[in-house]
């Protein structure tokens, strides 16, 4: 294996722990789980799992070898968006300030990317990826329209499609660390 396709896997790898982990986190806060939820800790909590995906981006762009490697390029962008609603939700939390609508919008348009990502994924025969960002999807859809309508019932089951999600994600991330190729695993980078 090249250097390049390790550290695309090493990459991937980092993205799903690190998105699986986040997932919970969210999952256990709209599900009110927790005697006291600060915005502020919470905030730096984003922050901190923002950082780690910004570096996991980055070393998927830098394995991206050719402009047709299809799966690194879908990987890279669908990470880059879920990257951007923890840099927003993070930097909110810890400000202590936000525009609840843009925000809702950013979560809209980010669950219909996450939709794209899925069918191309599911095309791809990425069978527990195209599940993991199915789960994604709905789960930001939910907390967009639960946000929306400021409903505490859709917030509670935004909250467990992120936990169940972010289940997925960490499951996700030990096939790719053991080296399991599709349908469950990846598309091993060239």
């Amino acid at each position: 294996m090249s250097v390049a396709s390790s550290m695309a896997l090493a990459a991937t790898d980092l993205v799903y722990i690190v998105g699986g982990a986040m997932l919970i986190t969210v999952g256990g806060v709209n599900m009110n789980i927790g005697k006291k939820n600060e915005p502020r800790d919470l905030g730096i909590v984003f922050l901190s799992g923002a950082i780690m995906l910004l570096i996991g981006v980055l070393f998927d762009v830098m394995s991206c070898t050719s402009p047709t490697n299809l799966p690194a390029i879908l990987s890279s962008a669908a990470t880059a968006v879920f990257d951007a609603i923890l840099w927003a939700i993070g930097i909110a939390l810890t400000v202590g300030k936000s525009n609840l609508f843009a925000m809702n919008h950013l979560l809209l348009y980010s669950g219909i990317y996450f939709l794209y990502v899925t069918v191309m994924a599911g095309l791809g025969n990425q069978i527990l990826l195209s599940l993991a960002l199915l789960f994604l999807a709905l789960q930001v859809l939910t907390a967009a329209i639960a946000g929306y309508k400021l409903n505490a019932r859709l917030q509670w089951i935004s909250g467990l499609l992120a936990m169940i999600d972010g289940v997925l994600f960490l499951i996700l991330g030990i096939v790719v660390s053991l080296g399991i190729p599709q349908p469950l695993g990846i598309v091993p980078p060239s």
